[in-house]
């Protein structure tokens, strides 16, 4: 009887061990992230605490800007991710490809998060969420985000005035409407000018931006400024700057609108705002 106790005794322990490996407290979980956009999930998901490294551009939250810095966002300091020993670190694509392949050669785990689309952000959404632990909060904020994308796609209005978006001037570059910036421009009720290009973002002739005659300029990227559009060579006839319709850096946030995070939804609700505030 007592062997059958004892028997019984240590089968307990053993499942309960295993269902402790199951349920891995999230305190155990070091991660690197080289992402804004995944940073930004990461942090609405559970907070930066499991947050060891990021690269500069991930500032946002506040919270970020105290978490060690990894390099850039273009050159990742692999030593310094190494040294950190994490158990995930959540790259992007293209630039980042050969850093991913490095770590994975030390076999650290590696996630690579991209996503190009509205769809596609709420998916990864889920998929962080599933890979941090957090499927609970990652089904909350998923459905959330697709309420208010859902909203806004019944909400286009069927005339919608005509947008050159420019997220560099040297050389100009602009967006397709393939693109994610893309498809938030025409979410806020944009027609974008250029709805087709080589690739999803991609150099323009400025005589092109001229022959389509935007009634609204957006440019997405700091430092260029209204004048300097302006004083561009025969610009000064195109309908957004002799109606002053141009949004800068300083109305919005680029980052709103070029990040495939949560926020982008608030970069649409500007944008829209600012379309309503200003249709003559």
């Amino acid at each position: 009887m007592d062997r059958k106790i004892l028997v019984l005794l240590l089968a307990a322990t053993i499942i309960l061990s295993c269902g402790k490996t199951v349920h891995k407290d999230n305190s155990d979980q070091k991660i690197v992230v080289t992402s804004p956009e995944v940073a930004e999930i990461i942090y609405n998901l559970q907070g930066s605490e499991n947050i060891a490294g990021v690269t500069v551009e991930c500032n946002y939250p506040a919270a970020m800007q105290s978490i060690p810095r990894v390099g850039t966002f273009g050159r990742i300091d692999i030593e310094k991710v190494v040294a950190m020993q994490p158990d995930i670190v959540f790259v992007s694509g293209l630039e980042q490809n050969f850093m991913a392949a490095e770590l994975q050669k030390l076999s650290i785990r590696v996630e690579k998060i991209y996503p190009a689309s509205l769809d596609e952000m709420v998916l990864t959404v889920r998929h962080i969420a599933g890979i941090i632990n957090e499927e609970q909060a990652g089904k909350e904020l998923a459905d959330s985000l697709n309420a208010q994308i859902a909203e806004y796609r019944n909400s286009i209005p069927e005339v919608r005035p005509r947008l050159y978006v420019e997220i560099y001037g040297d050389p100009i570059m602009s967006v397709a409407d393939s693109s994610f910036v893309g498809e938030l421009v025409a979410l806020a009720g944009f027609d974008n000018i250029f709805a087709e290009l080589p690739r999803d973002y991609s150099r323009v002739p400025a005589e092109d931006v001229l022959a389509k005659d935007p009634e609204y300029i957006l440019l997405l990227y700091p430092g260029i400024t209204i004048d300097q559009v302006q004083a561009r060579k025969g610009w000064g006839n195109i309908s957004a700057i002799q109606r002053n319709q141009i949004i800068t850096a300083e109305d919005i946030n680029p980052d709103l609108l070029l990040r495939a995070s949560p926020r982008c939804l608030e970069g649409v609700k500007l944008l829209r705002n600012w379309l309503e505030g200003h249709d003559d």
